[in-house]
């Protein structure tokens, strides 16, 4: 589990989007709070990138076909 604070730099989400997410009971698996503060997890974030890349990908393949 590779945590990264939502304020930092590095965060791949908007802090304010993190928050209404986290709020929301949206991603459990994504946003994390601890002693108070969200972070989220870098490797499931990664994980559902490419999950959503190659249903794009499939779903190009399907049209191209079509």
């Amino acid at each position: 589990m590779d945590l990264i604070h939502v304020k930092s730099q590095n965060s791949p989400l908007n802090p304010n989007t993190a928050y209404k997410y986290h709020s929301l009971k949206k991603y459990p698996s994504l946003l994390i709070k601890v002693a108070g503060k969200l972070y989220v997890d870098r490797a499931e974030f990664h994980r559902m990138a490419e999950q959503t890349r190659d249903a794009q990908v499939k779903e190009a393949k399907r049209i191209a076909i079509a």
